[in-house]
Protein backbone atom coordinates (compact mmCIF):
# COMPACT_ATOMS: atom_id res chain seq x y z
CA UNK A 1 0.00 0.00 0.00
CA UNK A 2 1.76 3.51 -0.80
CA UNK A 3 1.79 6.38 1.17
CA UNK A 4 -1.32 8.13 2.00
CA UNK A 5 -2.63 10.79 0.05
CA UNK A 6 -1.97 14.99 1.00
CA UNK A 7 -3.80 17.59 0.50
CA UNK A 8 -3.08 19.23 -3.02
CA UNK A 9 -3.14 22.67 -3.57
CA UNK A 10 -6.51 22.55 -5.02
CA UNK A 11 -7.73 20.82 -2.30
CA UNK A 12 -6.46 23.52 0.50
CA UNK A 13 -8.02 25.89 -1.73
CA UNK A 14 -11.61 24.53 -1.35
CA UNK A 15 -10.79 23.45 1.64
CA UNK A 16 -10.08 26.70 2.87
CA UNK A 17 -12.53 28.37 1.23
CA UNK A 18 -15.24 26.27 2.92
CA UNK A 19 -13.59 27.11 6.43
CA UNK A 20 -14.22 30.70 6.24
CA UNK A 21 -17.52 30.27 6.70
CA UNK A 22 -18.16 27.11 8.43
CA UNK A 23 -20.05 27.12 11.69
CA UNK A 24 -17.93 27.84 14.82
CA UNK A 25 -20.52 24.18 15.91
CA UNK A 26 -18.02 22.56 13.72
CA UNK A 27 -16.57 18.99 15.68
CA UNK A 28 -13.49 17.55 15.41
CA UNK A 29 -14.37 14.20 16.73
CA UNK A 30 -16.40 11.06 16.56
CA UNK A 31 -19.67 11.27 18.69
CA UNK A 32 -19.46 8.24 21.33
CA UNK A 33 -21.35 4.93 19.89
CA UNK A 34 -20.82 1.10 21.31
CA UNK A 35 -22.52 -0.22 18.08
CA UNK A 36 -22.29 1.55 14.41
CA UNK A 37 -24.83 0.12 11.69
CA UNK A 38 -23.10 0.90 7.96
CA UNK A 39 -26.52 0.91 5.85
CA UNK A 40 -25.34 1.36 1.81
CA UNK A 41 -27.39 1.21 -1.11
CA UNK A 42 -24.87 -1.50 -3.05
CA UNK A 43 -21.43 -3.08 -2.28
CA UNK A 44 -18.69 -0.93 -2.74
CA UNK A 45 -20.02 2.15 -1.07
CA UNK A 46 -18.86 0.91 2.59
CA UNK A 47 -15.25 1.15 1.21
CA UNK A 48 -15.63 4.24 -1.35
CA UNK A 49 -17.30 6.27 0.76
CA UNK A 50 -17.24 5.44 4.52
CA UNK A 51 -14.09 3.31 4.88
CA UNK A 52 -12.14 5.82 6.56
CA UNK A 53 -15.09 7.31 8.93
CA UNK A 54 -15.66 3.10 9.96
CA UNK A 55 -11.87 2.29 10.50
CA UNK A 56 -11.99 5.52 12.80
CA UNK A 57 -14.98 4.33 14.76
CA UNK A 58 -13.40 0.68 15.11
CA UNK A 59 -10.17 2.24 16.19
CA UNK A 60 -12.01 4.02 19.29
CA UNK A 61 -13.64 0.94 20.27
CA UNK A 62 -17.09 0.90 18.29
CA UNK A 63 -17.87 -1.94 16.75
CA UNK A 64 -18.98 -2.05 13.49
CA UNK A 65 -21.73 -3.42 11.24
CA UNK A 66 -22.49 -3.36 7.58
CA UNK A 67 -25.47 -3.40 5.66
CA UNK A 68 -26.14 -3.62 2.03
CA UNK A 69 -29.19 -3.19 -0.14
CA UNK A 70 -28.64 -5.00 -3.23
CA UNK A 71 -25.86 -6.97 -5.38
CA UNK A 72 -24.56 -4.15 -7.00
CA UNK A 73 -25.25 -5.64 -10.07
CA UNK A 74 -26.24 -2.91 -12.18
CA UNK A 75 -22.84 -1.33 -11.68
CA UNK A 76 -21.46 -0.77 -15.31
CA UNK A 77 -18.08 -1.89 -15.09
CA UNK A 78 -17.14 -5.42 -14.23
CA UNK A 79 -13.53 -6.80 -14.56
CA UNK A 80 -14.27 -10.32 -13.65
CA UNK A 81 -15.21 -13.61 -15.78
CA UNK A 82 -18.53 -14.18 -13.55
CA UNK A 83 -21.97 -11.89 -13.51
CA UNK A 84 -22.06 -9.25 -11.38
CA UNK A 85 -24.94 -10.65 -9.07
CA UNK A 86 -22.82 -13.89 -8.59
CA UNK A 87 -19.27 -11.90 -7.63
CA UNK A 88 -20.30 -8.59 -5.56
CA UNK A 89 -21.39 -10.50 -3.15
CA UNK A 90 -18.37 -12.20 -2.42
CA UNK A 91 -16.17 -9.14 -2.36
CA UNK A 92 -18.84 -7.03 -0.31
CA UNK A 93 -17.84 -10.03 2.50
CA UNK A 94 -13.91 -9.11 2.32
CA UNK A 95 -14.46 -5.52 2.18
CA UNK A 96 -16.35 -5.91 5.17
CA UNK A 97 -13.73 -8.54 6.84
CA UNK A 98 -10.87 -5.78 5.86
CA UNK A 99 -12.46 -2.89 7.64
CA UNK A 100 -13.29 -5.68 10.65
CA UNK A 101 -16.74 -5.42 10.67
CA UNK A 102 -18.30 -7.80 13.11
CA UNK A 103 -21.37 -8.34 11.23
CA UNK A 104 -22.05 -7.92 7.27
CA UNK A 105 -25.20 -8.53 5.55
CA UNK A 106 -26.58 -8.33 2.18
CA UNK A 107 -30.11 -7.92 1.71
CA UNK A 108 -30.48 -8.81 -1.65
CA UNK A 109 -33.29 -6.47 -3.28
CA UNK A 110 -32.47 -5.79 -7.12
CA UNK A 111 -30.57 -2.73 -7.52
CA UNK A 112 -32.45 -1.26 -10.63
CA UNK A 113 -35.37 -1.55 -8.37
CA UNK A 114 -34.53 -0.19 -5.36
CA UNK A 115 -35.40 3.38 -5.68
CA UNK A 116 -39.20 2.08 -6.35
CA UNK A 117 -39.62 -0.33 -3.16
CA UNK A 118 -41.39 1.38 -0.42
CA UNK A 119 -39.10 3.08 1.86
CA UNK A 120 -41.16 1.08 4.71
CA UNK A 121 -39.82 -2.06 3.61
CA UNK A 122 -36.48 -1.30 3.66
CA UNK A 123 -36.73 0.77 6.91
CA UNK A 124 -37.94 -2.69 8.39
CA UNK A 125 -34.52 -4.28 7.70
CA UNK A 126 -32.56 -1.62 9.13
CA UNK A 127 -34.55 -2.12 12.09
CA UNK A 128 -34.22 -5.61 12.96
CA UNK A 129 -30.80 -5.27 12.19
CA UNK A 130 -30.52 -2.04 14.74
CA UNK A 131 -32.83 -4.22 17.24
CA UNK A 132 -30.46 -7.63 16.68
CA UNK A 133 -27.12 -5.90 16.93
CA UNK A 134 -28.24 -3.50 19.51
CA UNK A 135 -27.33 -0.72 16.71
CA UNK A 136 -27.05 2.39 18.81
CA UNK A 137 -25.57 4.99 16.00
CA UNK A 138 -26.59 4.52 11.77
CA UNK A 139 -24.31 5.70 9.20
CA UNK A 140 -25.10 5.99 5.63
CA UNK A 141 -24.00 8.11 2.75
CA UNK A 142 -25.87 11.54 2.40
CA UNK A 143 -23.96 14.08 0.24
CA UNK A 144 -26.70 14.73 -2.04
CA UNK A 145 -25.39 12.21 -4.22
CA UNK A 146 -27.15 10.87 -7.27
CA UNK A 147 -29.03 7.78 -5.22
CA UNK A 148 -30.24 9.16 -1.40
CA UNK A 149 -32.16 5.64 -0.89
CA UNK A 150 -30.42 4.69 1.83
CA UNK A 151 -30.54 8.05 3.84
CA UNK A 152 -34.32 8.31 3.48
CA UNK A 153 -34.17 4.88 4.75
CA UNK A 154 -32.20 5.29 7.70
CA UNK A 155 -33.86 8.41 8.19
CA UNK A 156 -37.18 6.19 8.41
CA UNK A 157 -35.78 3.50 10.60
CA UNK A 158 -33.72 6.07 12.76
CA UNK A 159 -36.64 8.31 13.85
CA UNK A 160 -38.79 5.23 14.62
CA UNK A 161 -36.55 3.99 17.04
CA UNK A 162 -35.27 7.02 18.23
CA UNK A 163 -31.37 6.02 17.02
CA UNK A 164 -29.40 8.88 15.42
CA UNK A 165 -27.85 8.83 12.24
CA UNK A 166 -25.42 10.27 10.19
CA UNK A 167 -24.78 10.89 6.64
CA UNK A 168 -21.43 11.04 5.07
CA UNK A 169 -21.61 14.53 3.05
CA UNK A 170 -18.95 16.85 1.34
CA UNK A 171 -18.78 20.79 1.72
CA UNK A 172 -20.01 22.51 -1.31
CA UNK A 173 -16.72 23.91 -2.40
CA UNK A 174 -15.00 20.47 -1.95
CA UNK A 175 -18.13 18.72 -3.36
CA UNK A 176 -17.15 21.31 -6.94
CA UNK A 177 -13.91 20.52 -6.96
CA UNK A 178 -14.86 16.41 -6.64
CA UNK A 179 -16.91 16.77 -9.56
CA UNK A 180 -14.78 18.86 -11.78
CA UNK A 181 -11.69 16.23 -10.95
CA UNK A 182 -14.23 13.04 -11.72
CA UNK A 183 -17.16 13.85 -12.58
CA UNK A 184 -19.09 12.65 -9.68
CA UNK A 185 -22.97 13.41 -9.54
CA UNK A 186 -22.07 14.90 -5.74
CA UNK A 187 -23.25 18.59 -4.61
CA UNK A 188 -22.37 18.18 -1.16
CA UNK A 189 -24.28 20.53 1.64
CA UNK A 190 -24.23 23.92 2.74
CA UNK A 191 -21.62 25.16 5.46
CA UNK A 192 -24.27 25.30 8.20
CA UNK A 193 -25.50 22.03 7.38
CA UNK A 194 -22.01 20.74 8.12
CA UNK A 195 -21.38 18.83 11.88
CA UNK A 196 -17.93 16.89 11.70
CA UNK A 197 -14.67 17.24 9.95
CA UNK A 198 -12.60 14.26 10.65
CA UNK A 199 -8.24 13.85 10.21
CA UNK A 200 -8.94 10.47 8.77
CA UNK A 201 -6.47 7.58 7.85
CA UNK A 202 -6.93 5.94 4.49
CA UNK A 203 -5.06 2.89 4.46
CA UNK A 204 -8.00 0.38 5.52
CA UNK A 205 -10.36 2.27 2.98
CA UNK A 206 -7.91 1.65 0.44
CA UNK A 207 -7.54 -2.39 1.37
CA UNK A 208 -11.20 -2.62 1.69
CA UNK A 209 -11.64 -0.95 -1.88
CA UNK A 210 -9.60 -3.70 -3.51
CA UNK A 211 -11.49 -5.89 -1.94
CA UNK A 212 -14.04 -4.60 -4.71
CA UNK A 213 -11.89 -6.03 -7.49
CA UNK A 214 -14.17 -6.52 -10.12
CA UNK A 215 -15.09 -2.54 -9.82
CA UNK A 216 -11.22 -1.57 -10.30
CA UNK A 217 -12.01 0.58 -13.40
CA UNK A 218 -14.68 2.12 -11.75
CA UNK A 219 -12.25 3.02 -8.69
CA UNK A 220 -10.33 5.36 -10.38
CA UNK A 221 -12.45 7.64 -9.79
CA UNK A 222 -13.13 7.08 -6.27
CA UNK A 223 -9.41 7.12 -5.86
CA UNK A 224 -9.39 10.93 -7.65
CA UNK A 225 -12.29 11.88 -4.98
CA UNK A 226 -9.84 10.51 -2.21
CA UNK A 227 -7.15 12.78 -3.36
CA UNK A 228 -8.85 15.94 -3.70
CA UNK A 229 -10.36 14.72 -0.39
CA UNK A 230 -6.90 14.49 1.20
CA UNK A 231 -7.49 13.27 4.95
CA UNK A 232 -10.71 14.82 5.73
CA UNK A 233 -14.20 13.71 5.72
CA UNK A 234 -17.00 15.35 6.14
CA UNK A 235 -20.80 13.92 8.24
CA UNK A 236 -23.35 15.74 9.00
CA UNK A 237 -26.87 14.86 11.42
CA UNK A 238 -29.46 13.42 9.54
CA UNK A 239 -30.89 12.37 12.34
CA UNK A 240 -29.94 13.71 15.57
CA UNK A 241 -31.39 13.03 19.24
CA UNK A 242 -30.86 15.48 22.49
CA UNK A 243 -28.46 11.80 23.32
CA UNK A 244 -26.25 13.19 20.97
CA UNK A 245 -25.80 16.40 21.86
CA UNK A 246 -24.77 15.49 25.36
CA UNK A 247 -22.60 12.21 24.23
CA UNK A 248 -18.89 12.88 25.40
CA UNK A 249 -17.35 12.62 21.92
CA UNK A 250 -14.14 10.89 21.16
CA UNK A 251 -11.34 11.39 19.04
CA UNK A 252 -10.69 9.51 15.95
CA UNK A 253 -7.45 8.15 15.61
Amino acid sequence: MGAEIGVRPSTEAAHEEWMAGAPGRLRRTLPEAGSVLAVVARPGDEACYLGAVLDAFRVGGSEVNVLAFSRGDASPFNDSMERLGSIRPFEFDAAASALRATHCVLADYPEAELRRLPIAQLAERVIRMIREWRVDLLVTVDGRVGDRTAANVCCRAGRELAVPVLGWTLPHAVARSVREATGLSVTGDADGRIDFELQVRRTIQRYAMLAHWSQSRGDGTHLARLTVQGDREWLRWLVPTPACEDTPERGAE
